[in-house]
């Protein structure tokens, strides 16, 4: 029986049986080149250059650029991408598909303070690429940053949207409520 290296590892629990046998394979193994200057640990050693992740401009583009960047809910993500940019094709700042404020363009929206809609000038923040936007939103939003309880804490989309809406990411009173309904337009 022929057994792949890459199954032993994967199943690896530190348990005494296991490091036993992971010594007995390093002992027949010495001769070999278990030496950190062999070949084969160098290759091992060497980190990969990671490309920006790219994807399309689209509900399941958005979801996997989401995915990758660790939204519990993607399609929140999907969702809000949808309502902020008009489905990939308005978007607020260079690459800034979710309304994002910082320094970078200065647009015309709008903002709901409690007292109905007004229009102002904003400054939206520029990204490099779609990704480093979408990965900003997830690791200040979604995940928690800085003090901040991100929204990946939530047991549902739903619960999502609604967290997004009470910790103050966007002033729209029914911005949950938008977002909910283009994730059951999308599934």
């Amino acid at each position: 029986m022929s057994i792949k290296l890459l199954d032993v590892i994967k199943n690896y629990k530190g348990l005494p049986h296991q490091k036993q046998a992971i010594e007995a394979l390093e002992r027949l193994l010495g001769s070999y080149g278990l030496s950190g200057d062999a070949e084969w640990v160098k290759i091992w050693r060497t980190p990969t250059p990671v490309a920006p992740q790219q994807f399309d401009n689209t509900w399941e583009g958005i979801e996997a650029a989401a995915r990758a960047a660790g939204a519990k809910f993607p399609e929140v993500v999907a969702a809000q991408w949808a309502l902020e940019s008009a489905f990939g094709t308005a978007t607020s700042g260079k690459n800034n598909y979710f309304g994002i404020k910082g320094t970078g363009t200065v647009k015309t929206t709008w903002e709901d303070y409690g007292n109905g809609p007004v229009t102002i000038k904003a400054s939206f923040k520029d990204f490099a690429t779609p990704y480093d936007c979408v990965e900003h939103l997830v690791t200040q939003w979604y995940k928690d940053y800085k003090g901040y309880k991100g929204v990946n804490r939530a047991t549902s989309r739903e619960d999502c949207a609604y967290l997004l809406k009470k910790e103050g990411y966007a002033t729209d009173p029914v911005y949950a409520q938008k977002l909910i309904r283009l994730m059951e337009q999308h599934e």
